[in-house]
């Protein structure tokens, strides 16, 4: 079943970071609503991939508590406790870093070639998962040394990879999308078996339902969403979608998956559990990209990608809250554990705005509340409880714990 509700967008102006700083004191940026609020006992660890290094946000304080320079550029960011574990691509490197002490912990690993994606397995012992398509290849490593316990020979370069645990058998899987190559490979990161399918069409992300029992990949020449059974890789269903599905985002414990990409100012929600279906497509943002999903309250962050603006649209209702304004390019979205902030990137600015999350519901309740200027939505505007300056092009980021 597919449904619409929304229609493109209308063109609004583009506000620079200067002009919506200039408008702190109508929107209260940075100050009311947040002065009271207690920070979350852990570290953002962010990668900037145009000063090769990282910046380390305290987020009890919200200041920048450190940086960590490399000899390349880093790209992902992972986190498992205390420890954070860094990719810098183009040597093949996965470092660890204790944020805690804003040093490295001893263990630096080149595992491949130039590497393309950095995952950490769920399970109690997590293990680490990279990729390389220039070697076509998948390593497992593990976490006190990074020392590779299995390599996997791929059969294309990856587009999307993701990792699930199936709850039936237990076993972890590693799920890869083949890009132009059509190709969707399961590998077995307990014995090293894979398995492949093969769709028509682009492939781009895919991701694993939160059973292990479903894959869902993008299909970007189809714009739809290929629905696979885990344990034979036959497919379940195709779902026709707006746009390209560049953006895959599941609600934080319901069976909800949000889609966004070029195509259409809006996003598509599908039904993960029962009946497999499209329920609706919504207006969400000017061009929505990057989406995250807080659990309590159930809100979705929507990202635009051509501005500065974050929508939060309410899953329950489908309807859009409220919106704020990040620096030029909110490019990536975190939940912190405690569902308190949402931590937004900005690779335009190189600054990580703060969204103090129980804000956004205040801010609708407060009589005589401030709103954006006309011309921009006629939403509820709310204030950034912080923007932190963090460093030239910022481009992943990870939440680690603080040492007891």
């Amino acid at each position: 079943m597919y449904r619409s509700r929304a229609t493109g967008a209308g063109n609004r102006p583009v506000f620079t970071r200067r002009r919506w700083l200039a408008l702190a004191p109508m929107a209260g940026l940075a100050a009311c609503g947040g002065r009271h609020a207690t920070g979350f006992p852990g570290f953002a660890v962010i990668s900037l991939a145009g000063d090769n290094s990282i910046a380390i946000v305290n987020l009890n304080t919200f200041k920048l508590d450190g940086r960590r320079e490399f000899r390349t550029a880093p790209s992902m960011v992972a986190t498992s406790g205390d420890t954070a574990y860094v990719l810098t691509p183009a040597n093949g490197t996965v470092h660890a870093v204790n944020p805690n002490t804003r040093e490295s912990s001893g263990a630096s690993a080149r595992l491949s070639g130039e590497l393309d994606f950095l995952r950490l397995t769920a399970e109690q012992n997590p293990r680490l998962v990279t990729v390389s398509s220039v070697n076509r290849e998948l390593v497992v490593a593990n976490l006190s040394d990074l020392r590779p316990e299995r390599r996997v020979r791929l059969q294309a370069p990856a587009a999307g990879l993701d990792i699930g645990t199936h709850a039936g058998s237990r076993n972890t899987y590693a799920a890869l999308s083949g890009g132009k190559s059509g190709i969707v490979e399961l590998i077995n990161l307990e014995n090293g078996v894979r398995r492949k399918c093969e769709l028509e069409g682009e492939l781009g992300g895919l991701r694993f339902r939160r059973d292990g029992k479903l894959i869902f990949v993008a299909n970007y020449g189809q714009r739809s969403l290929v629905v696979l059974d885990t344990d034979s890789l036959q497919t379940v269903c195709e779902l026709p979608v707006p746009m390209q599905p560049q953006n895959l985002a599941f609600g934080a414990k319901d069976g909800q998956l949000f889609i966004s990409g070029p195509g259409m100012d809006a996003i598509s929600i599908v039904y993960v559990y029962n009946t497999v279906e499209v329920d609706q497509t919504v207006l969400a943002a000017r061009e929505p990209g990057a989406m995250a999903c807080s659990d309590n309250p159930r809100y979705l962050f929507v990202a635009s990608r051509s501005g500065p603006e974050v929508t939060i649209l309410n899953i329950d209702t489908r309807k859009i809250m409220a919106l704020t304004l990040t620096g030029s390019n909110p490019s990536r979205i975190v939940i912190t554990p405690d569902q308190q902030y949402a931590l937004v990137l900005d690779n335009g600015s190189g600054d990580l705005a703060v969204i103090r999350i129980p804000e956004v519901l205040n801010s609708r309740n407060r009589r005589g509340a401030s709103s954006l200027p006309s011309g921009i939505l006629t939403l509820r505007g709310i204030p950034l409880f912080a923007m932190i300056p963090v460093g030239a092009q910022p481009s992943d980021i990870g939440i680690a714990n603080q040492s007891a």
